[in-house]
């Protein structure tokens, strides 16, 4: 029912034509006549919930004479209903200025990497609800300082879809989250294990949520089928593999960037990315300044061409299927990275040579003439004179006359003289039988 014009003066009447909440006063201000509780909240049109406000006026009045008795003061609960309102509502704005500061630093942080669109520049579209996730992230402690790193690793993985590059920095961000959790365990001092609890199903059952949560979209929650699949494949994962409950629960969150429903799956596909990681940021590469002082405007050139980067892609893929620990691999990639080198073998076995499809005295070889080389010449040798070096090693192999060892000396004498080709340097073994019985021109 509405407020009546006769009741609107009287409440008018009751408070002196002025604003309850600031002191205000007609003819000053416009007066109007407000529910304290608002109608939506459950307030009624009683004296006691009217109040008058200093906002524009749309009441009037009647000729009819007041009549005290029909208008009670407004009531002391409504006011401090109405205070604690305000103060609320200044408590939420005061909270939304933070939250609003580390949105917007995010943002330019992202828009700072763009792609060519039918030839504009434009940054990569955020997610829907990409809001509420770097809410999260500030909730959870994550400085803000550390986006423009984050945002970098993800878009210079060319791993990484376009599409999947927010989910990507997502799940670096959640990385980094932990270990600030891990840092606090260790100040505060970690509580002990509850008794009773299985270390195995815990790390299990926190694998899944992280994957459960991920793979939610506007559809809802993974399918049953789903569900079940990915359950099923974290039963049968290895104590070992247990035994490293970050890097399940990692593989955990990097299952939901390509839509997997299987841990071992994502085990795999992590350690690949990791590898290959490791050798891309182990590669030299020069950066050149933008036009401007501004350090996101310029960019890093030199790196690896596509070719070499889907040749090591496939090593890597060997080397893991064949069982190589993913760790001992990214060592070799790292190594290889940093000599501009697509061939993984330093510190690897003859084994896993052998999967990876290089031979084991290629390796040695190429690596006993590359640091002579180096030695040598005081540079690094370019990729066409290490093209030219393999060539000629497989030019050896071929032959298949020569003695390993004499091929190891060859090498080291060619990369002194900074010769990519080992015949000059090489000598052809033969037992002191097979020299006498030869003639002397014909053993000359």
């Amino acid at each position: 029912m509405a407020v009546s014009k006769r009741l609107r003066y009287e409440i008018l009447r009751r408070d002196n034509h002025t604003c309850r909440y600031c002191g205000a006063s007609a003819p000053d201000v416009s007066l109007r006549i407000d529910h304290v509780m608002p109608v939506a909240l459950g307030g009624s049109d009683a004296p006691d919930n009217l109040v008058t406000s200093c906002d524009p006026c749309n009441s009037g009045k009647s000729s009819m004479p007041a009549d005290a008795a029909l208008v009670s003061d407004v009531a002391d609960s409504a006011l401090h209903w109405a205070a604690a309102i305000k103060q609320a509502a200044e408590e939420l704005r005061a909270q939304a200025k933070p939250k609003q500061a580390y949105r917007n630093t995010f943002q330019q942080a992202w828009n700072e990497w763009t792609w060519e669109n039918n030839g504009k520049r434009e940054p990569h579209e955020l997610e829907d609800g990409w809001k509420s996730s770097i809410d999260n992230f500030r909730e959870s402690g994550l400085p803000i300082e550390v986006w423009p790193d984050i945002i970098e690793k993800a878009m210079t993985n060319k791993t990484v879809k376009a599409e999947n590059l927010f989910r990507y920095s997502c799940g670096i961000a959640w990385r980094m989250v932990r270990e600030l959790q891990d840092r606090a365990r260790v100040i505060v001092g970690a509580a002990p294990e509850p008794a009773g609890i299985d270390s195995r199903t815990a790390v299990l059952d926190a694998a899944f949520s992280v994957w459960a949560c991920g793979m939610e979209d506007d559809d809802g929650a993974p399918s049953v089928q789903q569900q079940d699949e990915f359950r099923r494949s974290l039963a049968e994962l290895s104590d070992w593999a247990v035994l490293d409950p970050g890097r399940v629960v990692e593989a955990a969150q990097h299952a939901t960037y390509f839509g997997m429903s299987d841990i071992a799956e994502g085990l795999k596909d992590l350690d690949r990315e990791r590898v290959w990681s490791a050798w891309i940021s182990a590669w030299p590469k020069t950066y050149v300044p933008g036009e401007t002082d501004d350090p996101w405007s310029g960019r890093y050139v030199g790196g690896p061409s596509d070719e070499d980067m889907e040749r090591v892609k496939e090593k890597v893929r060997k080397l893991l299927d064949a069982g190589a620990p993913a760790f001992r691999v990214a060592q070799a990639a790292t190594y290889a990275g940093f000599h501009r080198s697509t061939r993984i073998y330093c510190g690897l076995t003859e084994d896993e040579l052998e999967a990876s499809g290089e031979a084991s005295w290629v390796a040695r070889a190429m690596e006993l003439w590359r640091v002579a080389f180096t030695a040598s010449g005081e540079r690094e040798p370019s990729k066409e004179e290490t093209l030219r070096l393999v060539e000629s090693l497989r030019r050896v192999g071929d032959d298949g006359e020569f003695v390993v060892g004499d091929v190891y000396d060859a090498a080291s004498a060619a990369g002194s003289y900074q010769d990519p080709d080992l015949a000059a340097c090489l000598t052809r073994q033969m037992s002191a039988l097979e020299v006498a019985s030869r003639p002397l021109a014909t053993a000359a």
